[in-house]
């Protein structure tokens, strides 16, 4: 009798939680040791206390033949169009349910030629010129005319509901990965596994975490959220579960030469006229009285009400805002991570009050730039605060010793400028009706392009990593 295989559905178990502290902490350990900072317990122990309000968070780990295999990372919450911008709930009206109307008359039109196809290979029946089943009754027609008034009193009634005042219509998602992160952080494979053979297993996880999370709500959306070309293994599994692939906006990565240690030879190795630009900034930064000051974690929480004031005038304004971090969670990383996190303020130079900040948190051989936050209405006046914090950020990550920065998805432009290369996301989502998961390629085919960042070269030939 040949071995069963321990990836087969039967044999792979589970151990589900919704606390990483009720995961055997070893096993967790030893399948995300090479998945990042994301993935590890103590940043996913801090979470779960500064957790934003709205958002639930839940754990699998998978066990193969009594070895644990893969580490999976999934978030819910409900989506409200109250959570969106303002710009995005203008653009929702009938007109956009009469476009997905049209557009899913493709997706029907798919299903019923899988059914004559299906019904030809079991039955031996002929198809005709028509498409017809020749041999057949047709039991087609019936399911088309089941299927067209269901999805027909869907677009209906999402019709007239678009055309009431809608804030307050939620769906609830459940991602693999993380709401509060740029990157591939909700999956991690044990060493030596084959991932290809891995990722029905995920989604296997995935729907035992939806069925078991009732206490949050039934999650009617299922996203794995920012992968990249080097998990392409994903595709091939995912789209066999029927899950559609969306490009999402590019994560900038800046990766640092070898030998790089300070701003000084970062800017060293840049063409001049880039190089000019960005001292230009640091004066002008000068001239308006402006200085930039790395805070210990003390100062950071004894500033968290400035910190956090400052962070809303820039995450309210943004496309898509599902989440918000809570007033502690910034002083929160600086206190757990210590040298590891840093904080930089922009603030008047004989002044305490804080105009700007950006944070840079270190993990393994790179940094992540993230939660940056300045006063409107002093940019408005011509102050570079943005250039400036960004450069902040690059200085401290090369005293760091990063290899690589990750800069996230915004200001691709000035990003650019500085040396930073898009680096190309995908998503994958479903519905869990399988009816209704028709409907996700159309509304997939209505969101607008990503952007794409300006074609830039800054450094010298044979500079940059």
């Amino acid at each position: 009798m040949s071995r069963a295989d321990p990836m087969a559905p039967g044999v792979i178990r589970f151990a589900l939680a919704d606390s990483i502290a009720f995961l055997n902490a070893n096993d967790w350990d030893g399948v995300s040791a090479r998945s990042g900072l994301y993935l590890s317990r103590r940043f996913l122990g801090l979470l779960e206390q500064h957790r934003p309000g709205n958002l639930a968070i839940h754990y699998a780990l998978a066990y193969a033949e009594d070895r644990p295999v893969a580490a999976i990372v999934a978030q819910s919450l409900d989506i409200r169009l109250a959570d969106l911008s303002s710009r995005r709930i203008q653009g929702t009206g009938p007109g956009l349910w009469r476009s997905l109307e049209k557009a899913t008359a493709h997706s029907i039109t798919r299903v019923h030629k899988r059914y004559l196809l299906f019904e030809a290979l079991h039955s031996g029946a002929r198809l005709d010129q028509a498409g017809q089943a020749a041999d057949e009754p047709g039991r087609w027609p019936g399911v088309a005319s089941s299927l067209g008034r269901r999805w027909h009193g869907l677009l209906k009634a999402a019709g007239y509901a678009a055309e009431l005042p809608v804030a307050w219509l939620h769906q609830r998602l459940m991602v693999c990965g993380n709401f509060l992160s740029t990157g591939p952080h909700g999956v991690a494979f044990a060493e030596g596994e084959d991932p290809a053979r891995l990722w029905p297993v995920v989604e296997a996880a995935l729907n035992r975490i939806r069925r078991s999370s009732q206490l949050f709500g039934d999650s009617d959306l299922i996203m794995i959220k920012d992968l990249t070309g080097d998990q392409k293994e994903a595709a091939a599994a995912l789209r066999r579960f029927h899950f559609r692939r969306f490009e999402t906006e590019p994560n900038m990565i800046l990766r640092f030469a070898r030998g790089w240690r300070s701003f000084d030879d970062y800017l060293g190795e840049m063409r001049s006229e880039y190089r000019v630009r960005i001292r230009k900034t640091v004066r002008e930064l000068a001239a308006a009285g402006i200085v930039l000051e790395r805070l210990g974690p003390e100062a950071v929480k004894a500033r968290a009400p400035e910190i956090y004031q400052l962070y809303l005038q820039v995450h309210e304004r943004q496309k898509l805002r599902l989440v918000t971090i809570r007033p502690q969670w910034i002083p929160a990383l600086a206190a757990c991570f210590g040298d590891d996190f840093r904080t930089v303020i922009a603030r008047p130079k004989h002044a305490s009050k804080v105009l700007g900040f950006v944070n840079v948190m270190r993990d393994g051989s790179g940094a992540h730039g993230l939660y940056i936050g300045f006063d409107k209405a002093v940019a408005m006046r011509g102050i570079p605060l943005y250039l400036g914090l960004v450069y902040a950020a690059v200085e401290q990550a090369l005293a760091m010793g990063a290899e690589h920065m990750s800069l996230g998805r915004t200001a691709l432009g000035p990003k650019a400028q500085i040396g930073a290369k898009a680096q190309t996301m995908y998503s994958y989502l479903r519905h869990r009706n399988s009816a209704f998961n028709l409907a996700v390629p159309p509304i997939l085919a209505l969101l607008p392009k990503p952007a794409e960042p300006p074609e830039r070269h800054p450094f010298k030939s044979g500079a940059s990593a």
